[in-house]
Formats: C-alpha cells, sequence, structure tokens
C-alpha cells in the first residue's frame, strides 16, 4: 500500500564517501535538486560504522532522510529511523542496490534525486532487526558472510559487484560447519555452508529471485538453510539457483519465523545488507511495516514494456547508469 505524506520541508542526507561515485559531484546533484524552500543539510560518514548514530541525530528534525550508498548504507542510515516516523529516501550510490531496484526507484542519482524531493508517496516495510541494527534486504552467516568480509573494498568501489567473484570462489573452498538454529520454537541442528535470513529475495537485480515466497511486507522473515555439503550437491544447488528454481532443491530447508538465533562452531561473521555487522552468536526479530521509503508516484511514473524493462535490468545489474522516466 502506497501511503501520501507531507512535502518535505527539512531534509537531512547522509552520504558513503566510499560509493562508487564521486561524494563531491553527488553533493552537486543533491543541492540541485533540492527545492528552494526545503532546508537541506548534507552529512558526510567519516567511518562506515557511523551512519546509524548520525541518522539517529538527524531524525530528530529532519522529516526526510536520504541515503546515498549502496545497501549497506541505507541499513544503516533505517537503523537510525527505527522507532521513529521520518521517511527514508534512497539515493543508489553503490554497487549492487538491491534494495533501491526492489522498489523501482531510478538507477540514476540525479533521477534518484529529484524523486527524492519531489514524491509525497512512500510505502512501509518490514525490517529484520539484529541488535541496534537493521537489514532491509538480506542477512546471512557462513558462505556470504565470509566473501563479504574478505572482498577488496577498493575494488568494488571500481567495478562494482563483479569484485565480489575473487573471495567468493575462495569462500566456497571453506567446508560447512556445525550450526544449531532456533527459529520460533523449533530447533535444527546441522551442518551447513550457508544460512540466510531474508526479508527480500533478489539477488544483484530484481529478475534473479532466490526463493518465490520471500516478500518484504509479509510480517515474516525466511530462513533459508543450505545443506549441500559435497561437491555434486553444491553443483546440483547453483544450477538450481541459477534457474530460478531454488525452492525444488533437495539441500534447502527454507522456514518463516519471527524470531531467528544462529549459533555456529566455530563461530561465523554476520553480514547485514553486504556489510559485516558481527558474528555468530546472533539473534534476528522482524519488526512488521517499521520503515516508510519515499517512492515514486505510480500515477506520474509509467512503467517500462516488459522487454525494455528486461534490458534496463540487465543494464542495471552490469552497473549502467541509464535514463529513469521520472525526469
Amino acid at each position: 500500500m502506497i501511503e501520501k505524506i507531507a512535502p518535505v520541508q527539512r531534509a537531512a542526507a547522509i552520504i558513503n564517501p566510499a560509493t562508487r561515485g564521486s561524494a563531491q559531484e553527488l553533493e552537486r546533484i543533491l543541492r540541485a535538486a533540492a527545492p528552494a524552500h526545503v532546508h537541506l543539510e548534507i552529512i558526510t560518514t567519516p567511518a562506515p560504522d557511523a551512519a546509524t548514530p548520525l541518522a539517529r541525530s538527524a531524525a530528530e528534525w529532519a522529516d526526510r532522510l536520504i541515503a546515498i550508498g549502496g545497501d549497506g548504507t541505507v541499513a544503516a542510515v533505517a537503523s537510525g529511523l527505527l522507532g521513529s516516523d521520518r521517511s527514508l529516501a534512497i539515493v543508489p550510490a553503490g554497487s549492487t542496490n538491491v534494495i533501491a531496484k526492489e522498489l523501482g526507484l531510478p538507477n540514476s542519482a540525479r533521477a534518484a534525486a529529484a524523486l527524492a524531493f519531489r514524491s509525497n508517496k512512500r510505502v512501509y516495510r518490514d525490517v529484520g532487526v539484529y541488535g541496534d541494527r537493521c537489514f532491509l534486504h538480506m542477512a546471512g552467516a557462513g558462505f556470504d558472510s565470509r566473501f563479504f568480509e574478505n572482498t577488496d573494498r577498493a575494488l568494488k568501489r571500481r567495478i562494482g559487484w563483479v569484485a565480489y567473484l575473487p573471495a567468493a570462489l575462495a569462500a566456497l573452498q571453506i567446508p560447512a560447519v556445525g550450526f544449531t538454529i532456533v527459529a520460533d520454537d523449533e530447533t535444527i541442528e546441522l551442518e551447513s555452508s550457508l544460512v540466510l535470513i531474508a526479508n527480500g529475495s533478489a539477488i544483484v537485480t530484481p529478475a534473479f529471485r532466490i526463493h518465490p515466497d520471500i516478500r518484504s511486507d509479509d510480517g515474516w522473515l525466511d530462513l533459508l538453510v543450505f545443506t549441500a555439503t559435497d561437491p555434486a550437491a553444491v553443483a546440483r544447488t547453483l544450477g538450481l539457483l541459477a534457474a530460478s528454481r531454488l525452492a525444488d532443491s533437495p539441500y534447502l530447508i527454507a522456514r518463516k519465523a519471527r524470531r531467528i538465533e544462529l549459533t555456529a562452531e566455530p563461530s561465523l561473521p554476520v553480514q547485514l545488507d553486504g556489510d559485516v555487522a558481527g558474528a555468530t552468536p546472533a539473534r534476528f526479530e522482524i519488526a512488521p511495516a517499521a520503515i516508510g521509503i519515499v517512492v515514486p508516484d505510480p500515477d506520474v511514473v509509467r512503467p517500462w514494456p516488459p522487454i525494455v524493462a528486461q534490458g534496463r535490468a540487465l543494464a542495471s545489474a552490469l552497473g549502467l547508469d541509464l535514463p529513469h522516466p521520472v525526469l
């Protein structure tokens, strides 16, 4: 459901200086897009973990916060908004920008900045909560958290999601570990190389969904446990994933829960929307409809024809910056 909100009067923009684009250029684009009547304050994060307290402080006076960066930056800013009624706008400037893509936001920084100020519509999305931090899309422990931890940040800034590949290939060589998983009242003990706690389903692009039952507005977390351990089983699972048929895999355990606890031996890093945020043991909960995100007005923005939309999805996955109909 899309809700109408009051026009923005006071905005705080939080920029991750490690974005793929120039932080100075993004600031220039933002100031050019801001209407004259809007009081705008632009804040550059001094460290990767600084966005949350900065957002929490800005939410005391701004009626709209704008996250400028990738999925990790968006999640960090959203963490600072939990418990408030402030709206979150997004200018995607990361390596994958899955959250923005799933919401139908423009890939162009100029179009996204214009939308951040102009749109008076927002949708509410569930939020996964991990301690005092949140994730809007996906958390995990195992294969994914290991390669996120070991990805070269400078390379990621230069070439985008392709920078994950060397670290991902190395992580595939690491053996499965023992997990104890508590999903509400069910306890699961097994060996696994990857456990995902999902609030969104796409990887890289909305056209590539890992499971058909995952929604970000149903009040549930989706637990996906991968049980393939030998090379043949891993290859079969990857083949089904590539064919968008992961739900058919005999090596996948899927559950819905409102509270999930993970323990691993040995301990594993935990990632939230692509940023390593801690380690197991870890506890996750769902906060239903906890964040309102500014989106295009469906009465103004017309969708692309299907064949064009597919081409744009491919271009977006490759990091190409194409114009968007909001302008």
